[in-house]
């Protein structure tokens, strides 16, 4: 009862309101250009928090708008041409209906009369954005030559707006994968498709482990306030900072029921999203699956011309008998270690800090501190005290090196110490449906990223990633536990003292994709990329394998299927 009434009510304040709208997919190919000419503003946005994804399609048209007037004079022609076909993307909410860019031969007079549309219908009080999503993707492993692998998907992608008053997204794919081995290894051992949620076996004849699952998102976005207060409600994943992986909530993993409520008050944005998220679970027959919450807290805000700096709090909980939501984290303002503390400490709280500089030297700095639990003492002592857990982020971006148009470099370490996301039940740890909230590596691990995007062209699409992961693992699943398995109990550690970074059985992860994507026409792309990933370990118990992966495919209105950990 009480679930339903505050599904009624976030929908009745909905219903009641302006609209906003959609946001962007930062893993299309061209989303790395908005934080490229972020950085070249030099001067940090109120309007567009590049650490809060995702952004909405809003906010992105509105920069790329100010940012063409303001540089247009310095701009040559190629990057003009790239930010109009940005806007244009997304040109139902530019201030000029010239931003669309018409067709010259629409397809029966209806499809494609713009470019990027299949079907864009404007009337005089709504607008509707209806476009095919397809991909297709094979691959050949070396050391795996049994096996097919390969991707397939297809659905339907929709967006628009209603008399102005409500905004909407939805898209749902069909999708049939066999991914490489180490893609396979992790559906098992996390028994989920990484990224996804429910799923079928599919040709248990065929060599190799398919599978065959459907991916839906979808949500209402609106403002209460104009320009100021907006609320969302649906089905999606986020992600919140300015790296590539995140400490504090990351989108690598499966989606989630959620509401948010974003505040924007001049230099300030504040954001609350309250989550519905399902526990580890073993799979059975068909059932209703257990359920858990988490409610988490960001301030933003800009500090002088070049600095953005943001807090972070979050818990996750779980009530059972019945299951519900702890009514008490829904206040917007309070800090959630007092409301945790009030209750008997029963729930997971977190508390972090994320940081972004752009400097006028074409480079911006990024970080993040997540202290999930914190005793200064017990760190001075250095005895390696088990719940000091803690994760720290360092980045660097880089837009136009040496005079380079199109190119950016980033560069990101991350560390988080053993046993961080974990909790003393499997409820309250930092996950969702079999899969990590945060990093993909869970916990007790160091990595480093360093990826580079190019644009040599109007329509090719350079990457090249290499990340090196180090990371201390179990040994199984039913003894004590080193901290890098944040499913497991932390009341199973191997240790009170002495537990350092790595504990456990050390092992690396080495991997490299090279890819070339090539747009043949707005939003249709052909793929050809080979990764090279090698794993280590420091004992028998751990897999050692090292393979070289090449594909290609095309894909249609959808981001590349990658396997980069």
């Amino acid at each position: 009862m009480k679930k339903s009434l505050l599904t009624f009510l976030c929908l009745g304040c909905i219903l009641q309101t302006l609209a906003q709208s959609a946001n962007i997919n930062r893993g299309l190919d061209d989303a790395y250009q908005l934080e490229r000419l972020d950085i070249l503003n030099g001067r940090i946005s109120d309007t567009l928090h590049t650490d809060l994804n995702a952004i909405p399609m809003k906010d992105k048209v509105a920069f790329l708008e100010m940012y063409l007037q303001k540089n247009k004079a310095f701009l040559s022609e190629s990057e003009v041409f790239d930010i109009k076909r940005m806007i244009a993307k997304n040109a139902e909410y530019a201030s000029s209906d010239d931003a669309w860019q018409k067709s010259k031969k629409p397809i029966l007079k209806s499809f494609y009369k713009n470019k990027s549309d299949f079907l864009n219908v404007k009337g005089s009080n709504f607008d509707l954005v209806l476009n095919p999503v397809l991909a297709y993707q094979q691959m050949v492993e070396t050391g795996n030559t049994n096996q097919t692998l390969f991707y397939n998907s297809r659905g339907l992608e929709l967006r628009g707006n209603i008399a102005k008053r409500i905004a909407f997204y939805t898209v749902f794919t069909d999708n049939q994968e066999r991914g490489p081995l180490h893609f396979q290894n992790y559906n098992a051992t996390h028994n989920a498709v990484q990224g996804h949620k429910y799923f079928k076996e599919f040709k248990k004849e065929k060599p190799g482990n398919a599978r065959d699952y459907i991916y839906a998102a979808g949500y209402f976005d609106a403002s209460v306030i104009k320009n100021t207060m907006n609320i969302s409600f649906g089905h999606d994943r986020f992600q919140i900072g300015d790296g590539y992986r995140s400490l504090f909530l990351g989108d690598q993993g499966a989606n989630y029921l959620f509401a948010k409520i974003n505040t924007r008050l001049g230099r300030f944005n504040y954001q609350n999203l309250f989550m519905e998220l399902t526990p580890t679970y073993l799979r059975a027959g068909d059932r209703i699956l257990p359920k858990k919450y988490a409610a988490m807290h960001h301030l933003s805000m800009r500090v002088g011309k070049w600095m953005q700096l943001g807090l972070f709090e979050s818990v996750v909980f779980g009530r059972e008998n019945p299951s519900h939501f702890e009514f008490q984290y829904m206040n917007p303002i309070i800090l959630y270690r007092s409301i945790e503390q009030a209750l008997g400490s029963p729930d997971n709280a977190m508390v972090g800090m994320n940081f972004k500089i752009n400097t006028r030297f074409k480079t911006q700095f990024y970080g993040q501190v997540a202290l999930d639990e914190f005793k200064f003492s017990e760190l001075t002592a250095r005895n390696g005290w088990w719940a000091n857990k803690y994760g720290l982020q360092a980045g660097i971006k880089v837009a136009d090196p040496i005079g380079i148009k199109n190119l950016m470099i980033q560069a990101e370490l991350n560390m988080v110490r053993p046993f961080t996301y974990t909790f003393r039940d499997s409820v309250a740890n930092h996950t969702n449906y079999n899969q990590e909230l945060a990093h993909i590596y869970g916990a007790n691990f160091a990595d480093a990223n360093l990826i580079v995007r190019y644009k040599p062209m109007k329509k090719l699409y350079l990457t090249w990633k290499t990340i090196y992961n180090r990371q201390g693992r179990d040994t199984s699943s039913t003894g004590f536990t080193f901290g890098g398995n944040i499913f497991r109990d932390y009341d199973q550690r191997n240790a009170k003292y002495g537990v350092k970074l790595f504990n456990g059985f050390a092992s690396t992860v080495m991997f490299t994709n090279v890819n070339a994507s090539y747009e043949i026409k707005d939003n249709l792309f052909v793929d050809l990329g080979l990764n090279y990933r090698d794993e280590t370990a420091s004992t028998k118990k751990q897999p050692t394998f090292s393979s070289v992966q090449v594909y290609t495919g095309f894909r249609l209105n959808a981001a590349r299927r990658q396997y980069d950990y």
